[in-house]
């Protein structure tokens, strides 16, 4: 079953049962008071919010709090930064940048973008994406 953005505001209402094959991820709220979770669409249909404004969304706006602001995406950051930090002190990684032209320099960046690349995977994965 297809999982979905889903957002709301106000009290998240469940079912007392629910069988499906991936748990929900719950995001937490934003500061304007909407909250996110990623959902089987079979559980989506069966939750309800306290303001009736449940709903699987797509928008931008909900994809970006989501990827750069949620907890999830705050652990999957820290990760990131240990993964170069495990590989590059941050005296090598500024060489890098001033050196950007060598190829020591060109070789290390690479390395961070790849680093960096796979982490922003598992941050789009937050959202479906």
């Amino acid at each position: 079953m297809a999982q979905k953005l889903f957002k709301w505001t106000g009290d998240l209402i469940e079912p007392t049962s629910f069988d499906g094959d991936k748990a929900p991820q719950w995001y937490g709220t934003d500061d304007d008071g909407n909250s996110y979770g990623f959902l089987e669409e079979a559980h989506g249909k069966a939750c309800k919010s306290s303001n009736d404004d449940f709903a699987a969304t797509t928008a931008s706006s909900a994809k970006t709090w989501v990827t750069t602001k949620s907890q999830d995406a705050l652990a999957i950051n820290r990760a990131c930064v240990e993964s170069i930090r495990a590989k590059y002190t941050q005296d090598e990684e500024f060489k890098a940048l001033r050196t950007a032209s060598t190829d020591t320099g060109k070789a290390v960046l690479a390395d961070i973008e790849k680093i960096v690349g796979e982490h922003t995977k598992l941050k789009n994965a937050l959202v479906g994406d």
